[in-house]
């Protein structure tokens, strides 16, 4: 009876272990059948990345790597073909970058869309036209950025040398010592500028009271400009009254004495000719003129 029980249990531990063999085949085939295979290409060094290195998408785990190994075609390029979910769907903008695995020095692919969008997705395959690229990952930039920062540091350094020589520090020491005496003047002009402004409401009323003197000034010179502009008004009618009346009667009246004076001259031209000429005729009258021959009362001489 205990060998048929030990042969009962030993059976049903072999159609269970049977079972569960059956069942893991059919659910390894079934997880085989639900995978997609792509690839991704980097011509820079992926380090620490190695076959089963697992791939996220978007912080998730999807996938794993199948293998890592150059290109055949081009040995410039290294080929990781990944196996990913079935219901995991990547646009055809989707980038990789390799991530460090805490401080172990294995890295794993993390893909994530790109920063242009493109249309549609990415179609799963070998096909080089739908190869995933790999950026540098972030050790890689910062190795390089480092670099370029030590660079610009050496040269920093270099410039700061020359910059601190011996003449340059005299110069900077110049410089604030001129800077201290400009702090000086700045106080003293402070000084100034505050007994300028205690002196200012004094200003402010003279320069009110100056205002209110001009204001008065400038009324009444608007009245004497006014008065002047009403008796100048009365000048210039005097004016022409007077001249209206010398074209009148003043200018026939002198026009007739200027040409009774050219008379008088005249005459007066003639006389000075006569006595220059004959003054005794001038004094005694002239003689009668002798009767020629032929004439009434001509006498001829014996």
């Amino acid at each position: 009876m205990g060998k048929d029980s030990y042969a009962l249990a030993t059976g049903l531990f072999m159609a269970v272990l049977i079972g569960a063999s059956i069942l893991i085949v059919i659910w390894l085939g079934e997880f085989e059948h639900h995978t997609q295979r792509y690839v991704a290409v980097s011509r820079d060094a992926v380090t620490g990345l190695k076959a089963g290195s697992t791939v996220y998408y978007r912080g998730i785990a999807v996938g794993k790597v199948d293998s890592v190994a150059f290109d055949s075609q081009n040995p410039d390029l290294i080929l990781v073909p990944m196996t990913l979910e079935e219901n995991v769907r990547l646009k055809r903008s989707v980038v990789a970058t390799l991530e460090m695995q805490g401080v172990t020095g294995l890295t794993r692919i993390a893909l994530s869309d790109g920063d242009q969008e493109a249309p549609g997705w990415l179609p799963a395959g070998d096909d080089p036209a739908y190869r995933i690229p790999i950026k540098p990952s972030l050790v890689e930039r910062l190795s390089v950025s480092g670099e370029a920062t030590v660079a610009q540091a050496e040269a920093l350094m270099l410039r700061l040398n020359r910059l601190l020589d011996d003449d340059n520090i005299r110069h900077i020491g110049g410089i604030l010592a001129q800077a201290e005496m400009a702090g000086q003047r700045f106080n003293d002009l402070q000084t100034q500028a505050s007994s300028l402004l205690a002196a200012a409401p004094a200003l402010i009323a003279d320069s009110q009271k100056t205002l209110r003197e001009f204001t008065d000034l400038s009324r009444e010179m608007r009245g004497d400009l006014a008065r002047l502009s009403r008796q100048s008004g009365q000048l210039l009618d005097t004016g022409q009254q007077i001249g209206q009346q010398l074209r009148q009667t003043t200018l026939p009246q002198t026009e007739h004495l200027l040409q009774q004076l050219q008379l008088t001259l005249r005459r007066f031209d003639r006389v000075a000719t006569q006595v220059e000429t004959d003054p005794q005729a001038f004094l005694l009258g002239r003689q009668a003129l002798q009767a020629a021959p032929g004439e009434p009362g001509f006498e001829e001489a014996p």
